[in-house]
Parts: structure tokens; C-alpha cells; sequence
């Protein structure tokens, strides 16, 4: 799985995706021109959640747009997979505003939560969540790799020996967390965006 920030002002660029991907808008505005003749336009603004499918045609555009992206597979310039014809999973635009978030740890103390964007349910690669930290612990190991960008506030993880290596993100900033990382979860209302792979490649234990 690949990650990568994008910024789009004033410019138009097409492209033919030759890979699953999933976007989250962190500022601006981003237009997506897609479908027959590019006749469907998405706008998305700051929180909103887009998947694209491998071989979607697109021209992007936007007004000070800044997102954050990862795409499977990582090494797609060097595979010989053609680009899927037929019919292929749609595209996924979620709005921030509409998002639903559920309790994730009511009973550890503190605020956690989570929206699943992307499960088994609705995608064969990538899954993606949007989570927030505020107050609580979560202990866990991840069965994937895994890729997170802060949207706001204070993210804490602990890991390492003995959990004695911090790592603190803020707004923007970007973090990898390889299949096995056993680590712990904090934050001062915090909100993430994460995208792992496999789709099932999460494992939460709380305490």
C-alpha cells in the first residue's frame, strides 16, 4: 500500500487510476470530473471520504485542495495487470457532515469512536476508518499495514519495548504502522483517518 499528499489549485490533470484508492479531502476544495464524456462531477470538501476504483478515468481539479491518499497496489507502475474493463466498483464519496460514528470503548474510560468508510463488505483491498481519541487507552496489534493521517487535534501512540517509544502527531502529520506493530492508542481529541491493508487487517483490543 502506497500513501501520498496531493495539492490542486487552479489546474486540471487527467488520469486513468491503475489502482484501488482512497482519499480524504484535508483542505480546500477537490473536484473529481468522472463518467461518460466526464458528465459527473464530485465535489468534496475538508473531511469528506473518496474511493476510487482501479481504472477509473478522472480529471482532478480544485481551489486550494489538499489531500491525503493511499492506493494498493504500491508497485502498480511495474505490474502487468491490464486496467479492469466491465463493470467495477463504484465510486464512494462520503461527506464528513454525514458520517456515523460508534462508541468504540465506553467502558475504558475516557472518548473513542469510529466510522468504518471501507470493509469486506464493500471493498476486495483497502479498508479505511476515520477514528477519534480523547481521554482513552486502546491496546492492540495490527494484522496489516497501515497508514494514518491526523485531521485534528493531538494523537498519541505508544509502542516499542515496554511501549517506551512516544510518538505524538498533530493536524496533517503522517504515520506507517506495519502488520505486528502492538502499540497503544491516545489523544486529545484527536481525529485520524485510516487506511489499511487487507481490508481485514484490524484487530482491536481494548483495556
Amino acid at each position: 500500500m502506497g500513501a501520498a499528499m496531493h495539492t490542486y489549485d487552479g489546474c486540471s490533470i487527467e488520469w486513468t487510476s491503475h489502482y484501488d484508492q482512497v482519499t480524504i479531502v484535508l483542505d480546500g476544495l477537490l473536484r473529481i470530473v468522472t463518467g461518460d464524456n466526464y458528465s459527473r462531477v464530485i465535489e468534496a470538501k475538508c473531511g469528506d471520504f473518496i474511493r476510487l476504483p482501479n481504472g477509473t478515468s478522472l480529471k482532478y481539479e480544485g481551489e486550494k485542495a489538499k489531500t491525503f491518499t493511499a492506493v494498493y497496489p504500491i508497485d502498480w507502475r511495474t505490474r502487468a495487470e491490464p486496467v479492469p474493463t466491465g463493470t467495477m466498483p463504484e465510486i464512494l464519496h462520503l461527506k464528513s457532515q454525514g458520517m456515523v460514528f460508534e462508541a468504540i470503548t465506553p467502558e475504558a474510560g475516557g472518548c473513542a469512536s469510529t466510522c468504518q468508510l471501507l470493509t469486506s463488505e464493500n471493498s476486495k483491498t483497502i479498508g479505511a476508518a476515520m477514528q477519534t481519541y480523547d481521554g482513552c487507552v486502546i491496546e492492540w496489534t495490527t494484522q496489516g499495514d497501515q497508514v494514518i493521517v491526523v485531521l485534528d487535534g493531538l494523537f498519541r501512540i505508544l509502542t516499542g519495548v515496554n511501549y517506551s517509544r512516544m510518538i505524538e502527531a498533530k493536524s496533517g502529520d503522517f504515520i506507517f504502522l506495519p502488520k505486528g506493530t502492538s502499540l497503544k492508542c491516545e489523544g486529545e481529541k484527536a481525529k485520524t483517518f485510516t487506511a489499511l491493508y487487507p481490508v481485514d487487517g484490524a484487530s482491536t483490543v481494548v483495556r
